[in-house]
C-alpha cells in the first residue's frame, strides 16, 4: 500500500513539475533584462544587474506615450527596439480576449443548458438524430472549417470584427457543452421537477429554480471550459482578425516573433500578464462551484 502511495505521489509530483516549471520560468524571465536572459542558464550574467520590472512598466506606459523611466542604457536600447512590436496595443488586445471569452462563456451557459434540458426532458421527433448531428459536428477537425468560416464571415462583412470570432467560438464549443450537460442532466431525478410542477411552478420556473441550481456545478464547468477554450484559441482568430486593434492575445503573442528575432523578456512579460484573466476566472469559478454545491434546489 505504501508503494502505491509513493508511486501516486511521484506521478503527481512529475505532473506538477511539468505544469509549474514553464510558468515559473516565464515569470522569472519577465523580470530579467534581455541581455541576461539570452545568456546560458547558470551563467554569472543571470541577474547580474538584479531583477527588473521595466518591461511591465513599458507595457503600461506605452499606450500613453510616456517617457520610459529606466536609466540603464542597455535596457533603454532594448526598449527602443520594441516599438515595432506594437506593445502599445496590448491593453486593447487583452480586453478583446476577455470580451470574446466572456461573451462565449455566458452564451454557452444559457444555450447549452436549454438545449440539454430539451434533449433530456422532451420526447420530440428527430431528437436522437439531432443529438447525433450535434456530436458529429464536434468531431470535425477545426482546420477543415477554417476556410469555409472565413468565406462565410467575408460574405457577412464580419472579417476584422470581434463578432466573427465570437460566433465561431460559440459554434465550436457548444456541441461539447450540450453533450456534457445532457449527461449531467440525466443524473438529476425527474421527480424533483415533477414535484415543482405539481406545486404550480411553470416550466421556466422549474428550469430556473430547480434544474439549474441542482446542475450548478456542471453549468459552471462548461462556462469555464468555454472561457478557457475561447481565450486560448489561435487558428480562427488568426484567420479572421488581421487588424492589430481587433486581435486577441494568442495572435498578438505569435506576432511578437519577428522575422529577425524574438524579444524574450518582453514576450515573457506579456505572457505573464496574459495569465492573470485566466487565474481570476478559475478562482471565481471555484468559488461559485462551492456555492452551487451548497445551494441545491431553491424554493421558488
Amino acid at each position: 500500500m505504501k508503494v502505491r502511495h509513493l508511486v501516486s505521489y511521484l506521478v503527481i509530483f512529475v505532473f506538477l513539475l511539468f505544469l509549474f516549471v514553464p510558468i515559473a520560468f516565464c515569470i522569472i524571465g519577465s523580470i530579467m533584462p534581455e541581455t541576461e536572459l539570452r545568456s546560458a542558464p547558470g551563467s554569472r550574467l543571470w541577474f547580474a544587474r538584479g531583477p527588473t520590472t521595466v518591461y511591465y512598466q513599458y507595457v503600461f506606459l506605452a499606450p500613453f506615450g510616456l517617457e520610459f523611466p529606466s536609466q540603464d542604457p542597455y535596457i533603454r536600447y532594448e526598449i527602443r527596439s520594441l516599438v515595432i512590436l506594437n506593445i502599445a496595443y496590448f491593453g486593447r488586445i487583452l480586453l478583446n480576449s476577455v470580451i470574446v471569452a466572456t461573451t462565449v462563456a455566458v452564451t454557452n451557459f444559457f444555450l447549452a443548458s436549454l438545449a440539454a434540458f430539451a434533449f433530456t426532458r422532451f420526447n420530440f421527433r428527430g431528437r436522437t438524430s439531432l443529438f447525433t448531428f450535434v456530436l458529429i459536428s464536434r468531431l470535425l477537425p477545426p482546420v477543415v472549417l477554417a476556410v469555409p468560416y472565413y468565406v462565410l464571415m467575408q460574405i457577412l462583412g464580419l472579417v476584422n470584427n470581434l463578432a466573427s470570432i465570437i460566433l465561431v467560438h460559440i459554434v465550436l464549443s457548444l456541441p461539447f457543452s450540450i453533450w456534457y450537460l445532457v449527461l449531467y442532466y440525466r443524473t438529476i431525478p425527474v421527480e424533483i421537477e415533477e414535484a415543482s410542477r405539481v406545486d404550480g411552478a411553470t416550466l421556466w420556473q422549474t428550469i430556473r429554480y430547480i434544474t439549474m441550481p441542482v446542475a450548478g456545478t456542471g453549468l459552471i464547468a462548461i462556462a469555464l471550459f468555454s472561457f478557457l477554450t475561447s481565450y486560448n484559441e489561435f487558428l480562427f482568430a488568426h484567420f479572421l482578425l488581421g487588424r492589430i486593434d481587433v486581435q486577441t492575445v494568442p495572435v498578438f503573442v505569435a506576432s511578437m516573433a519577428t522575422a529577425t528575432d524574438v524579444y524574450w523578456a518582453m514576450m515573457y512579460s506579456i505572457l505573464t500578464l496574459t495569465m492573470l484573466p485566466m487565474v481570476v476566472a478559475v478562482l471565481l469559478i471555484l468559488r461559485f462551484i462551492n456555492i452551487s454545491q451548497l445551494a441545491g434546489a431553491m424554493k421558488f
